[in-house]
């Protein structure tokens, strides 16, 4: 998401990062590095050590695990006060995910210019 951030720099897009512990080693510490390694204005990191973000996606993404490695496109149309809403797009890098395509940096830039051009 880094070179899709450096390829569109328009202000209107925000990249929100939500570290969950997958792996063993995994800490909040480990996140803070990995955050610190690429600052942008756009981007709001978080962790999230009970990994309830990634229950709240699974429900959502209508998966059969909790949704992590999933990279989700919202349009200024969404409504958050409700709940976690539909994403307009979404793409990930978990094993046996078929309910969206895997992660194509190309592809899932191609999605954001378009949300961009249809925003105001």
């Amino acid at each position: 998401m880094q070179t899709v951030l450096k390829d569109i720099p328009d202000n209107r897009l925000r990249l929100y990062v939500v570290w969950l512990p997958m792996f063993p080693g995994d800490s909040r510490s480990w996140a803070q590095t990995r955050s610190d390694e690429f600052t942008d204005g756009r981007v709001s990191y978080y962790w999230d050590k009970d990994r309830l973000s990634g229950q709240q996606w699974r429900t959502t993404l209508g998966l059969d695990k909790n949704a992590w490695d999933v990279y989700l496109l919202y349009g200024p149309e969404s409504q958050w006060d409700k709940g976690i809403p539909t994403a307009s797009f979404w793409m990930h890098q978990m094993s046996g995910v078929t309910k969206a395509p895997q992660l194509n940096k190309n592809e899932f830039e191609a999605k954001v210019r378009q949300s961009l051009s249809t925003a105001k």
